[in-house]
């Protein structure tokens, strides 16, 4: 009895292996021809059996099902499902021939996975010229499905999620692309043109270091490119902040990068941020200055130590900070303009104190302290704002504020001359 179901289950396993065997040929057979539905159709049929078939009948079908699919969404039959089964056929079979070590479909699939991804990625920058941000998104995903290890595409597809204003989409984007630490640091590789002596990019290192053993290029670089991690966990913060209202997510998200990547100052001033629009000004302050000890020369930190000691009243720590954030860039046009501002607000409240004054010769004394006061803080602003329009000569804003203090303290030929550049400016 033993012998008779054995001899049964050969013969079983054999008819299988036949059926099999002549689908594929029909599927295959029916692909030459161009008829697609009738390749699917024959795949259809032993979809049920492949996962026991031979090796070499599993590839086959896998292959034969991934071109199938391709060449029906080719068709425009029901794109966007023939796409994804198409690559999850290539993507099967690029697995499983890794794993048996035969690649006799590898190299005709890849590049058909690659064909399919490439086109779906020129839909979605048409889509995304025409601010069709959630379709673009859409595309952008379904493509990253076919190409699953290209975290590029999910990060673009989040990307066009925010634009079009799909907060829950992007959410979930990003917290896939956190969850695999994906950063999108790239390899670049770079020489100069000996001929023109400008710096240029290579495609990869063997490309450029045969340029540089021809001389034709010298000075060998490699740079990195900046890390997209910091940006994605700011948007997951500012969803979960803004969005979803709620901070206690937000802050987890922004404490689980700074465990992963705890030099990263840009993650320390995103959990800040998050504490500022919690109102917490303190704890905020207090982040600021652990990037300024993480990073002495970390302007926007001192900046933003600036504008919180202004709002708390604390007007010496403020004038401090925006006075380094200017030592260290002159430039830095939104320091010098609150810098000068705590001048003019300080004269302000000399003013209101005048006007409050009688008429009496005690009265008339403590008007001229007073105006003495006012005329040298304005000197004071004028002082910081003329330094910083050396570096920036033609910022409107600089030059209106000194059209206005040039008046009050009758500096007519400075006056003059800021007028009239104004009016070149158009202003």
């Amino acid at each position: 009895m033993k012998k008779t179901i054995l001899i049964f289950s050969a013969l079983l396993i054999t008819a299988f292996s036949f059926a099999q065997k002549k689908e594929l040929k029909a599927a295959e057979k029916a692909l030459k021809k161009g008829n697609t539905v009738e390749a699917k159709d024959a795949l259809a049929s032993i979809s049920s059996t492949i996962e026991s078939a031979d090796a070499k009948y599993k590839a086959k079908y896998y292959f034969l099902k991934g071109k199938t699919y391709q060449e029906l969404a080719d068709k425009g039959m029901d794109t966007d499902a023939s796409l994804k089964t198409a690559g999850e056929a290539y993507n099967k079979l690029l697995a499983f021939e890794k794993e048996q070590r035969e690649f006799k479909y590898t190299k005709e699939a890849k590049p058909n996975l690659q064909t399919m991804v490439s086109k779906l990625v020129d839909k979605a920058i048409a889509a995304q010229k025409a601010k069709d941000y959630t379709k673009a998104s859409s595309i952008l995903y379904l493509s990253y499905t076919l190409q699953p290890e290209n975290k590029d595409l999910l990060y673009y597809a989040a990307s066009n999620s925010i634009s079009g204003q799909d907060y829950d989409t992007a959410l979930k984007h990003y917290l896939e692309l956190k969850d695999a630490n994906y950063t999108g640091v790239k390899t670049q590789y770079f020489a100069t043109n000996v001929a023109n002596g400008k710096k240029e990019s290579f495609p990869d290192k063997t490309v450029r270091d045969l340029s540089v053993r021809a001389k034709t290029h010298s000075n060998p670089t490699v740079e990195k490119t900046k890390s997209r991690l910091p940006e994605i966990v700011k948007n997951i913060s500012w969803i979960y902040t803004n969005h979803v209202k709620d901070n206690e997510k937000a802050l987890a998200a922004v404490e689980e990068a700074i465990a992963a990547n705890p030099n990263d100052s840009s993650l320390l001033l995103t959990k800040g941020n998050i504490y500022y629009k919690m109102g917490d000004t303190a704890k905020f302050k207090e982040i600021m200055q652990e990037i300024i000890t993480k990073n002495p020369n970390d302007v926007d930190s001192y900046y933003n130590i600036g504008v919180i000691s202004a709002e708390n009243g604390d007007v010496e720590e403020a004038r401090a900070a925006y006075r380094k954030v200017l030592e260290l860039d002159p430039g830095y046009i939104n320091a010098g303009i609150n810098l000068s501002k705590t001048y003019l607000d300080e004269a302000s409240d000399v003013v209101d104190k005048m006007n409050e004054l009688g008429n009496s010769a005690a009265d008339n004394k403590k008007f001229e302290e007073y105006q003495a006061q006012q005329t040298a803080l304005y000197r004071k602003s004028l002082k910081v704002l003329e330094g910083i329009s050396q570096s920036v000569p033609d910022d409107v804003k600089i030059l209106k504020q000194l059209k206005g203090l040039y008046s009050f303290l009758g500096e007519d030929e400075k006056f003059k001359k800021v007028k009239a550049r104004l009016q070149e400016l158009g202003q």
